[in-house]
């Protein structure tokens, strides 16, 4: 298998054609800046959280009970946090097109499962619309979120998406990328 040279649409995304495929790397990283507040962030709710174990540790009866719901909720949104700042730091979406279907994995690194598309079940790729007065959707473009799913297609009878957190015009390169491959390899 030979690899022509690797292309790049926009910031963030590469390709590369080769005889039998098409892979693409959407790298997740963000400005340092965005990933020095992610930290902080990060580092402000571990103290938030010591601060509820040692009320727990102190506490009794129903403040008890209170402050290990609480430490429920703290543990769940740190794990969250946590999961992000990887994806951040580590994380890819990784395509690929061949004659068979497409596969995608949300890599961590070199961890992560690959779902797999085959190529005669797959509509077209569409760019996801966003509506700027709509506040979810902006909150999806948010760094400090692994959402906001930029292109999606229909397989069988449900939509999947990919492309998290494209620009527009990349997002709009990338499907006419996909919808090319998609036909390209028999």
């Amino acid at each position: 298998m030979t690899s022509s040279k690797q292309n790049k649409i926009g910031q963030r995304i590469s390709f590369a054609w080769h005889d039998d495929s098409l892979t693409v790397i959407i790298d997740q990283s963000i400005s340092r800046s965005q990933q020095m507040m992610l930290d902080a962030w990060f580092v402000a709710w571990i103290i938030v959280g010591g601060s509820f174990a040692y009320a727990y540790s102190t506490s009794q009866g129903d403040e008890r009970k209170f402050l290990l719901i609480c430490l429920a909720f703290w543990a769940f949104f740190a794990f969250r946090v946590l999961k992000v700042l990887a994806w951040r730091r580590v994380g890819q979406e990784r395509i690929r097109v061949d004659a068979e279907g497409m596969s995608i994995k949300n890599a961590f690194g070199s961890y992560g499962k690959a779902k797999f598309f085959m190529k005669d079940n797959i509509k077209r790729m569409e760019v996801i619309r966003r509506d700027p007065s709509k506040f979810m959707q902006n909150m999806d473009q948010s760094f400090w979120i692994m959402g906001g799913d930029s292109l999606q297609f229909k397989y069988m009878r449900s939509s999947f998406v990919l492309g998290k957190q494209l620009e527009e015009r990349d997002a709009k390169a990338l499907a006419q990328l996909f919808d090319k491959a998609l036909r390209k390899f028999n």
